[in-house]
C-alpha cells in the first residue's frame, strides 16, 4: 500500500450516472507502480458496472484526460453496508510528486441505483488530494476541501 486516507469514515456520497465523484491522492518522493485501489464502498438497487480508472490532474487539481489504467468491479455485488472492495487495475507507473485522480463511473440512468463511497465529510485530515465531484460526466469538477473520501492505492516498488 502506498497512498491512502482510511480512517475517520463519518459519512458517504452518493452517485451514478452522468454523476461523477473522484479522489484525488499525491505519490510521494518514490514513484511506483499501481496494480489496484481499495475503496469503500456500498450500493443501493442495482448499479451494475462500475469503472474505477486512474487519471492525470490539472493545474487546478481536477481530473483531466483518459484514463491512465483502469479496472471494473460488479455493482450489484456490493452490499448494502460500506465495505472495502479491490478492484485489479492494469500496473500503470506513477510519478513522484504528483497528483493523481481516483475517478469512479457508474453508468447506468437506473435513477433508482447509486454507488454510495464512505467519507470523511466533517474535518478531512489528507493532505495529498481531495473529494472531487462532476455532474457532467467529467466536463467540469468541483472540489470539496472539507471531504475525502476512504481509499488505499496498491502497487509495487521499483
Amino acid at each position: 500500500m502506498y497512498e491512502y486516507y482510511n480512517i475517520g469514515n463519518n459519512g458517504e456520497i452518493d452517485f451514478r450516472s452522468n454523476w461523477w465523484e473522484a479522489q484525488t491522492f499525491t505519490v510521494g518522493v518514490t514513484p511506483h507502480t499501481v496494480t489496484s485501489v481499495k475503496l469503500l464502498l456500498s450500493r443501493y438497487g442495482s448499479p451494475n458496472t462500475v469503472t474505477v480508472g486512474i487519471k492525470a490532474t490539472d493545474g487546478n487539481g481536477h481530473s483531466t484526460g483518459n484514463d491512465l489504467t483502469n479496472g471494473t468491479t460488479d455493482g450489484n455485488t456490493l452490499t448494502i453496508f460500506p465495505t472495502w472492495r479491490e478492484i485489479a487495475l492494469t500496473e500503470h507507473t506513477l510519478s513522484a510528486n504528483t497528483k493523481y485522480a481516483i475517478v469512479v463511473i457508474v453508468p447506468s440512468n437506473d435513477t433508482n441505483s447509486w454507488i454510495l463511497w464512505s467519507a470523511n465529510v466533517l474535518n478531512s485530515s489528507y493532505d495529498g488530494g481531495n473529494d472531487e465531484e462532476s455532474r457532467n460526466s467529467g466536463s467540469s469538477w468541483t472540489t470539496y476541501t472539507q471531504s475525502d473520501l476512504m481509499f488505499e492505492v496498491w502497487g509495487k516498488g521499483f
